[in-house]
């Protein structure tokens, strides 16, 4: 992996860690174009098995692959060009920290020698978000002798933003010109498709003081079920609900605030109403 042209280096990076996101599961891209970004934008666009979204606005498309996160349950990547581009991305970055919903977010960055000097669009990027984001990642211009490392990299961004608990990562990336050019070849990647590293969830199960507080629950003939975010299976919830007369009520991310006998979708106003909470103990 030797003999590359100027430029084929960094764009062999930036495929790298496209194949190995999707390999991982990513599905989705939202570009906010500028130059600096241009090698990982091309590459990017060149993957078959991604959808690309480009969106001008850079505070638009962080929230726009924060709302696809949210959907999937799989980060979608989000990339910028360096400087003030890069910090418009921080209220996405804030909203998925707090609602723990994956967002891979990638800046571009220029390298070392301009920065420091007057060049445009440079600003210290290192940790921009600060401590909202689940991981940081800052691996400098790419070079052959790190090549080992770009399919690990990759992988582990994405495993970063599934947590637990799920959040968001932010990956910079230093890259130097020439910004386009033909990839040199990838390194070796795992077998069948799958990603350098996974990440393995254990099936949540119940412990035995949870199943009789919920027998407890259920025997006293009177209760409410609050549903929270991310819900898994509403309409079990609703199930529950109508089985035993008891009302649901449903914040708005946890899809049980559908129209139905049992659901209680305005209960923040209710609650709030000193007679109808005292009346209803």
């Amino acid at each position: 992996m030797t003999g590359d042209q100027p430029g084929s280096t960094q764009a062999a990076f930036a495929a790298t860690l496209v194949d190995e996101w999707v390999r991982a599961g990513v599905r989705h891209a939202v570009v906010s174009p500028g130059s600096r970004s241009a090698p990982l934008a091309i590459a990017l666009a060149a993957e078959e098995r991604l959808a690309v979204h480009v969106v001008l606005d850079e505070r638009s498309a962080g929230f726009m692959a924060l709302g696809m996160g949210k959907a999937s349950g799989v980060p979608a990547v989000v990339l910028t060009t360096s400087g003030t581009a890069a910090v418009e991305l921080h209220p996405a970055v804030v909203e998925s920290a707090q609602a723990g919903v994956p967002l891979l977010v990638c800046t571009a960055n220029r390298p070392p020698e301009l920065h420091g000097v007057g060049a445009p669009q440079t600003v210290d990027q290192t940790r921009l978000y600060g401590t909202s984001v689940r991981w940081f990642a800052q691996p400098g211009v790419a070079d052959r002798a790190s090549a080992w490392s770009w399919r690990s990299l990759g992988a582990r961004c994405v495993a970063e933003t599934l947590g637990p608990p799920a959040g968001p990562v932010h990956l910079d990336l230093a890259f130097r010109e020439p910004l386009v050019a033909e990839p040199g070849r990838l390194p070796a990647a795992r077998k069948g498709e799958k990603p350098w590293h996974s990440v393995a969830v254990a099936p949540a199960s119940p412990n035995r003081g949870d199943v009789d507080t919920v027998a407890e629950l259920l025997a006293t003939g009177r209760g409410v079920i609050v549903a929270g975010a991310r819900v898994v299976d509403s309409e079990a919830v609703h199930a529950l609900a109508a089985l035993w007369g008891w009302p649901v009520l449903a914040d708005p991310p946890s899809g049980c605030r559908t129209p139905g006998d049992t659901t209680i979708a305005a209960f923040d106003a209710l609650l709030r109403h000193e007679p109808f909470a005292l009346n209803h103990r």
